[in-house]
């Protein structure tokens, strides 16, 4: 009679069970019904739904409180899904690259508007330019990718002082200069500081002169799955076609026009079916 070799038990094998026993799995559906579900749940009711005993339910929810998956109600001792994955999904964006994710938004733009567009980010306490697609036009404003933008002056650069507590703080402490650059410059503190709050309320800055008294902007924040800003979408033309910040409101609305359709989860295939 021929033997046949004994193949090894699979990690995790429960030999008086005979059946494989997956902590991460049933850790992973406990996430999947507590997203479901849309509010906090009890452990009896969790492990009800999925067949399983209550201790080991209880068990699996105290290592995901351990680490911030799942956060338990005090008034209840329900549970419901907690910030660390929020900060495990941030993660992932930061680790996408945002300038091939935006690359067709600011292409359609760029085909749109006949202008230049732009993506800035931050690099320590500066920003930077980090993609550009220059204007067809014969006439039109030049960005370099790497180059540093004054942060008062340009539309972008606003973004990041009315978007970022990081950089408002610095602005509040002094640590911006704020060199006049054009007549139209904005140089004192309180009057920036006015001029971020409103960016802040409506969504989007503007920028007439402010860098060069020749060119003229629009930017838009881009913000993460968290709601952090993690870059800047700008477009720049020569001020003869944007003469009036009336002509700039209506380059903004292009651009949140097409920006609304960006969407990280999606770019991730994290959306719901």
């Amino acid at each position: 009679m021929e033997s046949k070799t004994r193949q090894p038990l699979p990690p995790g094998y429960d030999t008086k069970s005979g059946r494989t026993v997956n902590a991460v799995v049933n850790a992973m559906e406990i996430l999947r019904e507590l997203g479901r579900a849309g509010k906090p749940v009890g452990v009896h009711a969790i492990a009800s739904q999925m067949g399983l005993a209550v201790s080991t339910v209880h068990r699996l929810l105290t290592s995901l409180v351990d680490q911030e998956f799942v956060v338990q109600v005090p008034e209840t001792s329900e549970y419901t899904l907690g910030r660390g994955l929020l900060e495990l999904l941030s993660d992932m964006v930061r680790q996408f690259d945002v300038r091939r994710s935006l690359r067709p938004v600011m292409e359609r733009l760029n085909v749109s508007t006949q202008e230049t567009v732009h993506l800035a980010v931050a690099v320590h306490s500066q920003i930077m330019d980090v993609e550009v697609i220059d204007s067809p036009q014969s006439i039109g404003v030049r960005h370099d990718i790497g180059s540093l933008l004054p942060i008062h002056a340009t539309s972008v650069g606003k973004i990041f002082l009315a978007f970022s507590s990081h950089f408002q703080n610095l602005l509040s402490s002094g640590e911006i200069a704020l060199p006049r650059l054009t007549p139209n410059t904005i140089t004192d503190s309180e009057e920036l500081f006015e001029e971020i709050e409103k960016i802040a309320r409506q969504g989007y800055s503007l920028n007439l002169g402010g860098r060069s008294e020749y060119t003229a902007g629009a930017a838009v924040p881009i913000f993460g799955l968290n709601g952090e800003l993690v870059a800047a979408l700008g477009v720049s033309g020569p001020i003869t076609r944007y003469p009036s910040l009336d002509d700039l409101e209506h380059l903004a609305q292009e651009i949140i026009q097409e920006v609304q359709h960006y969407s990280v989860p999606q770019i991730l295939n994290l959306s719901p079916e």
